[in-house]
């Protein structure tokens, strides 16, 4: 085991070895950046990373000065999100405005602008809580920065650029080309990475005791995202629900207009219920268009054989999918109307035959989505 790695697992952290490795450096040199910004695919370790920083600057007792021992009251209490001087800002959470001081009942997609507004009031405050080891901080975690809302972005933009001198913000995000060319420009930037399928299954396989053939298949369901791969094992319906999207697409890039607009319209329907269950498919297409460009490459699909597939096609229209549905999640989360916007998916991709399907079906199909 490398120190690296022997570092990352003492922090309680899979398969980011080189990301643990970087914050505690710069954490042991008394050097943190004043805003860090920890990029990834979901699942991946940001938030698990960004907490074990908090808990090695709050730990009672942490070994070398730099590690949590992830067992002191302070570690518990960054654990639990109770510890003074650290908020997570999401969506859903609280703002100072009058009216509406929580968005937890609101059906909110976005982190808001009043939401940032309160982070930098409360940012400028003394910090409460002196750690015994390290200088006393007020610290915030983005989760996720993809989530800002454009003036949200421009507001905690202030902040960045000219941060109080006891403030650390640490933010997530799985696509950082998205943000503020200026934001992402003023963080240290950490990138995390899905971990070889290898590793992440003998990680999996150790921490929870499950057996090779299982903890392969979760790693691979999981693509190498640790934490993916454990909420997947603890619920087993977030499964079902990764097949069932892969099976859709499989049925929607055969099926006609008429098809396709009334699978828009459920789509639709469940984001004004369930948002989170419509982005998780959408990440399943956008995963499975990846599959098929990475095929063209000669590259095996990452999805174990019990995943439905899509069929061979040219990659220019693969690549346009993929496009189309990283569009489609972005406008969903903008507030675009979701029926618009799924319909409009829907005419993006690409249409290719079912194998068996009769000369007249196919004619049909595609004349359908042509008209």
């Amino acid at each position: 085991m490398t120190t690296e790695t022997a570092v990352a697992a003492t922090w309680g952290v899979h398969g980011q070895a080189l990301a643990v490795a970087q914050v505690r450096a710069d954490l042991a040199a008394d050097r943190l950046a004043h805003a860090y910004l920890l990029t990834g695919p979901e699942g991946v370790g940001k938030a698990t990373v960004a907490r074990r920083l908090v808990q090695a600057i709050h730990c009672d007792t942490p070994a070398d000065g730099v590690d949590p021992c992830l067992a002191c009251a302070a570690c518990r209490r960054v654990e639990d999100g109770a510890a003074p001087d650290f908020e997570v800002v999401a969506i859903g959470g609280p703002c100072d405005e009058e009216g509406h001081r929580d968005h937890a009942a609101d059906n909110s997609t976005r982190i808001r602008i009043c939401q940032a507004r309160r982070l930098t009031r409360l940012s400028s405050l003394a910090p409460f809580h002196a750690p015994p080891h390290h200088t006393p901080r007020r610290i915030f975690v983005i989760d996720t920065a993809d989530d800002l809302q454009t003036e949200a972005g421009h507001a905690l933009l202030k902040t960045i650029e000219e941060p109080p001198a006891s403030s650390l913000l640490i933010l997530l995000a799985t696509d950082p080309d998205e943000l503020l060319p200026t934001i992402r420009s003023r963080c240290r930037e950490i990138a995390l990475r899905p971990m070889p399928h290898a590793e992440c299954a003998g990680a999996l396989s150790n921490s929870l005791g499950l057996d090779d053939a299982e903890a392969s298949r979760l790693a691979a369901l999981a693509r190498g995202r640790y934490g993916l791969a454990v909420r997947l094992h603890e619920d087993p319906s977030l499964i079902q629900l990764r097949h069932a999207a892969a099976e859709d697409l499989a049925t929607l890039v055969a099926a006609g207009r008429n098809e396709r607009f009334d699978y828009a319209a459920r789509l639709a329907g469940r984001w004004r219920r369930e948002r989170p269950s419509v982005l998780g498919t959408l990440d399943v297409w956008r995963w499975r268009w990846h599959d098929v460009l990475a095929q063209a490459a000669g590259v095996d699909a990452a999805e174990p054989d019990e995943v439905a597939t899509l069929p061979a096609m040219p990659v220019a229209a693969a690549a346009e999918a993929l496009r189309a549905t990283q569009r489609t999640r972005q406008r969903l989360i903008e507030n675009t109307n979701p029926q618009l916007a799924v319909e409009v998916l829907m005419l993006d991709l690409p249409y290719v035959a079912a194998e068996g399907a009769s000369n007249g079906e196919e004619a049909r199909a595609a004349a359908s989505l042509a008209s």
